[in-house]
C-alpha cells in the first residue's frame, strides 16, 4: 500500500502545470454530469411532490365520479355516512358580455369544497370566503374567474357576465385550485360558481362533457375498506371510484416518461463527452511520450505507468464531476419554483441526493471506461521511443487483440455494466436501457466501421498528380491518423442534433400544418334534435362559415365482450379503459366515414336493415382479443343490443372528421332517441366573429373552440421540445469539444507534416488546402452518417412511440450536413494553426 501511495503521490506532483491540457476533459464531464444531475433531480422532485400531495390533488381520501349524468340522491346520501362530502361538477361553458365571449372550464362546487387544501384567490377577495363570493345576493349569484377572463371580456370586478341562461356578478379572481393538477389539459379558462348557480344557468343537465364528482374525506375507514363498502352497497352503479394514487397516476406516468427520456438524452451527451475524455487522455499521453519512455528506462513497470496516469485522470475527472454537480444542483434549484407555477404543484427548491449520486456515478464510470484504452496504449510504450522522432503519434498503440485480453476487457465490461445498472436504476425501465444500449453500440460501430472503410478505400486509390491532394489523402489513412476519432466524435453529436431537430419539426408540423388545415374551428357537443335544423340554417346563412357537418351521437354502456361481462375483462390499456366505465359515446353510419379506412372486414350496404352489426376502431382489437364475427353487448337507453363485429377501421383522428370508435350499422339503432355532434369550419381569420355570433344566437349551446385548443397544445409541445433541445444542445456542445480534442490528438503529427511539406517547397496556401481537403472529407462522411443515424432515430420515435407520420425536413438536413462540413474545417484549422506557422528549422532541431 505504501508503494502504491508513493506512485500516486509522484503522479499528482507530476500533474502540476498540466491541468490546462485537460480543459476539454473537464468541460465534457461537467456538461454531461450537470445535465443528468439536473434532469434526474427535477424528475425525483416531481415524483416526490406527487406522492406527498396525492390526497390534495384528488381533493379528499376517495372520489366517486360519473360522466354525463349526476349520481342518484340516495347514493349521495350514503356517501355522507363515510365522511364529509363535497360535490364538484366540471364542464365547459361560454361567458359573454356585450359582443365578446370567452370559453370557460367551469367548475360548480358545493358548500364543503375544498375538503383538503385551499383555493388561492386574488388579493381582490379582501378576506372574503369562497362561499361568500359565490353566494346569491339580490337574486344574482357570484362567480370567481381567472384574471384573463376579465381582460378578454373587458370587464372589472362587480360587472355582470352571462353564463348559460343566467347572469352572474364577477366577485373575485382565481389564482389556483388545490386539485387543479389532477384535471389535466383543459380547453377553457378556469371559473368557479356554486352548484345552485349552475342550476340557475340551466347547465346542470346531463351532457357528454359534464363530469360529476363527489369527493369524500373519510372519517373512519381507509380507502380500501370504503371502496369495498360502496361496491357492495351499489354493485350495479356505473360510477367510478378513485383513490389519491389513481388521481395522480397519469400525472406521475407522464413526468416519469419525460424525465426518463431526458435522462437518456443527458446520458448521450455524457457518452459523447466520453469520447472527449478518450481524446484528451490520448493527446496528453502522446505529448508525454518521452516522460513515459524515461520512466520505463529507469525500471518503471507497466502497472506503475498505468497507476501514474490513471491517478491524474481520475483526480481531474472528479474535479469535472464536482463542477457538473454544482451546475446541476443550481439548475434544479432555479427550475423547481418555475415548474411549480406552471404545473400547480408545490415544488420547493430541494436537492435529491440519490439523483446527484447517480450523476456522479455516471461521470466516474464513463471517465474510467473511456480513459482506459489510451492508458493501455501508454503501457506498451518502450524506452526505444526516446530515439524516435518527437513528432510522431503514440508509439505504443493498442489493437483489438489487446482490447479483448482479460486485463482490458474485464474492467471495460464492469464499467459499462455499471453504467447500464445505473441507467436502469434511474429510469426503472430495463428494456428501454437495453434498446438504448443497442442503439448506442450500433451507432459507435457504424461510425468506426465507416472510418475504417474510408481509410481502406483511400489506400487503394492511385496517387493523385497533385502533391497537395496526395498529402491530404495520406493524412486521412496514415497510421495513427485522427480520422476515426473525428468521424466518431462529430457523427455522434450531429446525429443527436439532427434527431432532436427532426422530432421538433415533425411535432410542430402536425399542429401548425396538417391538423390546423383539416381541423374544424368549432365542435358542437350534445346538439338536441330540435336544435340541429336551426344551427344548420345559421351556418348556411353565415358567409364566414365554410363548412358544416353533423353526425348522430348516442351514449351506451358496454356490458359484455364475446359474452364475457366487462367486469371480468381484467386490466385494460389506459387509452380505452374509460370506455368500459359507464357510458361511452357511439354512433351509426350508412357509409364509411371520412378519415376512416377499412383494416379488416367489409362495410355494410347503405340500406342495411338486418341484425345489428358494429364497426370498431383497430385500437380495440388487440387489447380485447377481438376478431371478425365476435359479438359485443351494448346497452343503449337501457336496452341491451348484441351486435356482431363486421369490420375494423383505422381512424386518422388528425384529419379533423367526426369519428367514433364504435359505429353501429343502420336499421334498429336509427329509431333510438339521439343527440348530434356537429362541426363548423370558419373562414381564415373569422374564428372570433363566428364564435361571437354563435354564442349570442345559441347561448346554452356547448361548443369547443378547436383553434384555441390547438394553440394551447402547440404551446405545450413547444415547451417540451425546448426542454429536449436544451438538454440535447449539451450533447452537441460536447460533440464540438470532442471534435476539438480529436484534432488536438494529432497536432504534433500535423506540425511535422507541415514542416515536411514546406521543406519540399509547399507554400502556406498549399498547407491550408491540404488540411481543408482532409477536414472536408472527414466532415462530409461524418455528416452523411449522422444524417442516417439521426433520421433513423427520429423516424423510430415518431412512428413507434408517438405514432405520428414522419416527414424528412430536407432543408434542415441539408443545412446541418453542410454546417458539419464547415464546422469540421473551421475547427480543424483553428486547432492546427500552429502547424501552418511553425518554422521548419525549429521542428528539425527538435527532431535531431
Amino acid at each position: 500500500m505504501s508503494r502504491l501511495g508513493g506512485w500516486v503521490r509522484v503522479a499528482l506532483i507530476d500533474l502540476r502545470g498540466d491541468v490546462r491540457r485537460f480543459a476539454i476533459l473537464l468541460a465534457c464531464l461537467t456538461l454531461g454530469v450537470g445535465a443528468i444531475a439536473a434532469v434526474s433531480s427535477v424528475g425525483a422532485a416531481l415524483q416526490t411532490a406527487i406522492a406527498r400531495d396525492a390526497r390534495v390533488i384528488l381533493g379528499g381520501d376517495l372520489e366517486v365520479r360519473n360522466s354525463g349524468t349526476d349520481i342518484a340522491a340516495d347514493q349521495v346520501a350514503y356517501f355522507s355516512k363515510l365522511g364529509a362530502v363535497a360535490k364538484v361538477v366540471d364542464l365547459n361553458a361560454r361567458a359573454t358580455a356585450g359582443d365578446k365571449s370567452v370559453f370557460l372550464s367551469l367548475r360548480a362546487i358545493g358548500d364543503n369544497y375544498p375538503l383538503v387544501g385551499s383555493v388561492e384567490l386574488g388579493a381582490d377577495a379582501n378576506g372574503a370566503t369562497l362561499n361568500d363570493l359565490l353566494a346569491s345576493r339580490d337574486g344574482m349569484a357570484g362567480v370567481v374567474v381567472d384574471a384573463k377572463v376579465l381582460d378578454r371580456l373587458g370587464l372589472a370586478l362587480g360587472d355582470q357576465v352571462s353564463i348559460g341562461n343566467a347572469d352572474f356578478i364577477i366577485r373575485g379572481t382565481l389564482k389556483a385550485l388545490p386539485d387543479q393538477a389532477a384535471q389535466g389539459f383543459q380547453l377553457g379558462l378556469p371559473a368557479l360558481m356554486s352548484v345552485q348557480g349552475l342550476h340557475d344557468a340551466d347547465l346542470d343537465v346531463a351532457g357528454a362533457l359534464t363530469r360529476f364528482r363527489y369527493k369524500i374525506a373519510l372519517s373512519a375507514m381507509d380507502f380500501a375498506a370504503a371502496s369495498e363498502d360502496l361496491r357492495k352497497a351499489f354493485p350495479d352503479a356505473p360510477w367510478d371510484i378513485r383513490s389519491p394514487r389513481d388521481a395522480t397516476a397519469d400525472l406521475a406516468k407522464f413526468f416519469d416518461l419525460f424525465s426518463r427520456f431526458l435522462v437518456l438524452v443527458g446520458l448521450s451527451s455524457l457518452l459523447v463527452g466520453g469520447v472527449g475524455v478518450s481524446n484528451a487522455v490520448a493527446a496528453y499521453v502522446n505529448e508525454r511520450q518521452s516522460s513515459i519512455a524515461t520512466l520505463r528506462s529507469l525500471g518503471a513497470t507497466s502497472a506503475r505507468v498505468l497507476t501514474h496516469f490513471l491517478s491524474q485522470i481520475m483526480l481531474l475527472s472528479l474535479v469535472g464531476i464536482a463542477i457538473g454537480l454544482v451546475l446541476g444542483a443550481g439548475s434544479t434549484l432555479i427550475a423547481l419554483p418555475i415548474l411549480s407555477g406552471m404545473l400547480a404543484i408545490d415544488l420547493p427548491p430541494t436537492l435529491d441526493p440519490a439523483a446527484l449520486a447517480a450523476a456522479a456515478g455516471f461521470g466516474i464510470l464513463i471517465a474510467f471506461a473511456f480513459a482506459l484504452l489510451p492508458l493501455r496504449g501508454a503501457q506498451k510504450l518502450q524506452p526505444a521511443s526516446l530515439f524516435r522522432a518527437a513528432g510522431g503519434n503514440l508509439a505504443g498503440g493498442i489493437g483489438w487483440r489487446d482490447i479483448v485480453r482479460p486485463r482490458t476487457a474485464l474492467p471495460l465490461i464492469l464499467a459499462f455494466a455499471g453504467i447500464a445498472g445505473l441507467a436502469v436504476a434511474v429510469t426503472g425501465e430495463p428494456m428501454l436501457v437495453l434498446w438504448y444500449g443497442v442503439g448506442a453500440l450500433l451507432a459507435f460501430a457504424l461510425l468506426r466501421a465507416a472510418a475504417w472503410v474510408l481509410q481502406f478505400a483511400l489506400r487503394l486509390l492511385p496517387p493523385f498528380p497533385s502533391a497537395v491532394l496526395r498529402q491530404a489523402i495520406r493524412a486521412i489513412h496514415r497510421p495513427g491518423a485522427p480520422a476515426p476519432v473525428v468521424i466518431l466524435s462529430l457523427g455522434l453529436g450531429l446525429a443527436l442534433l439532427l434527431m432532436i431537430t427532426l422530432l421538433d419539426s415533425n411535432l410542430r408540423a402536425q399542429i401548425d400544418g396538417a391538423v390546423a388545415d383539416k381541423a374544424p374551428s368549432f365542435i358542437l357537443i350534445d346538439v338536441k334534435q330540435d336544435q340541429l335544423a336551426a344551427i344548420k340554417g345559421f351556418a348556411d346563412a353565415d358567409p364566414q362559415i365554410t363548412k358544416f357537418d353533423s353526425v348522430s351521437m348516442l351514449r351506451g354502456t358496454i356490458e359484455a365482450v364475446k359474452g364475457k361481462p366487462v367486469t371480468e375483462l381484467g386490466p385494460l390499456p389506459d387509452d380505452i379503459a374509460d370506455m368500459f366505465k359507464g357510458d361511452t359515446a357511439l354512433s351509426w353510419a350508412k357509409d364509411l366515414p371520412a378519415g376512416s379506412t377499412l383494416a379488416e372486414g367489409k362495410w355494410w350496404a347503405p340500406d342495411y336493415s338486418g341484425d345489428p352489426l358494429i364497426s370498431l376502431s383497430t385500437e380495440l382489437q388487440e387489447p380485447l382479443g377481438l376478431k371478425l364475427g365476435d359479438q359485443l353487448t351494448i346497452s343503449v337507453l337501457g336496452r341491451p343490443l348484441t351486435a356482431t363485429i363486421a369490420n375494423f377501421r383505422d381512424i386518422e383522428w388528425r384529419d379533423g372528421g367526426l369519428n367514433f370508435r364504435l359505429l353501429f350499422s343502420p336499421g334498429l339503432i336509427e329509431k333510438a332517441p339521439q343527440n348530434f355532434m356537429a362541426s363548423i369550419k370558419a373562414a381564415d381569420g373569422a374564428n372570433d366573429a363566428v364564435e361571437s355570433r354563435l354564442s349570442k344566437t345559441f347561448p346554452a349551446l356547448t361548443f369547443l373552440p378547436v383553434g384555441d385548443a390547438l394553440e394551447r397544445i402547440a404551446g405545450i409541445l413547444a415547451s417540451l421540445a425546448n426542454a429536449v433541445a436544451l438538454v440535447g444542445s449539451i450533447a452537441v456542445l460536447s460533440g464540438m469539444l470532442v471534435l476539438a480534442g480529436a484534432m488536438a490528438v494529432g497536432r504534433k503529427q500535423r506540425e511535422a507534416d507541415a514542416v515536411v511539406m514546406k521543406v519540399l517547397g509547399a507554400t502556406r496556401r498549399d498547407v491550408i488546402v491540404a488540411f481543408t481537403v482532409e477536414y472536408g472529407i472527414l466532415g462530409l462522411l461524418a455528416a452523411l452518417l449522422a444524417l442516417i443515424l439521426g433520421t433513423t432515430g427520429a423516424w423510430a420515435i415518431l412512428t413507434y412511440v408517438l405514432e405520428i407520420p414522419f416527414a424528412l425536413d430536407i432543408g434542415t438536413s441539408l443545412t446541418i450536413t453542410l454546417g458539419a462540413v464547415a464546422l469540421t474545417i473551421v475547427t480543424g484549422m483553428l486547432t492546427t494553426w500552429s502547424a501552418m506557422s511553425i518554422r521548419p528549422a525549429r521542428q528539425l532541431r527538435a527532431e535531431s
